[in-house]
């Protein structure tokens, strides 16, 4: 099954492998705005919620990267609150895990230049499973934009205002 060029079923699948004790990384990317589309929503936080579940239950020696856009193409517009919430909730998620002392996910946020209307990367899920990622050339492509001076920058809670009327500073009432 595919959603604009999307394997949903090869996400899912490799989602799910998160948690196996074989796979010792992760790099997601997330770029592509067809994420921002109401029938991915719920692929999306299945997404969001097995790297943070995850997280919790691997802790150290499991690591995860995403790469997600730092801000819209122009035109746009439309999808504005749904980026926005995704990004505060991952945000938000990293907080939660870091104030337990539990490393998070690392989120890349892509920098596109002012001519780019998309990312110069596909959208993927690699895994670093006994040693050896899923598709190398992919992972490798994703993981040399992330290492990459200035192509991203780090999605972090300083980034959002988690102090909103209902936030207290409590990042938990956002997810």
């Amino acid at each position: 099954m595919t959603d604009e060029g999307l394997d949903l079923g090869v996400w899912r699948e490799r989602v799910a492998a998160l948690e196996s004790g074989s796979v010792t990384a992760a790099v997601l990317v997330q770029c592509d705005l067809a994420w921002l589309r109401p029938n991915l929503l719920a692929l999306r936080n299945e997404i969001d919620q097995a790297v943070m579940k995850a997280q919790l239950r691997r802790g150290d020696g499991f690591t995860v990267d995403r790469v997600v856009l730092h801000s819209l193409p122009v035109g746009f517009a439309a999808a504005a609150r749904t980026f926005e919430e995704w990004q505060l909730r991952m945000a938000a998620a990293g907080l939660l895990l870091c104030a337990d002392g539990r490393p998070a996910p690392r989120i890349h946020r892509l920098i596109l230049g002012g001519d780019q209307s998309s990312a110069p990367i596909p959208d993927m899920v690699e895994l670093l499973e006994n040693g050896d990622w899923t598709d190398h050339q992919r992972a490798g492509l994703a993981l040399d934009i992330i290492h990459t001076v200035g192509a991203t920058t780090p999605l972090t809670g300083y980034d959002m205002n988690l102090d909103g009327p209902f936030g207290d500073a409590d990042p938990s009432v956002y997810m």
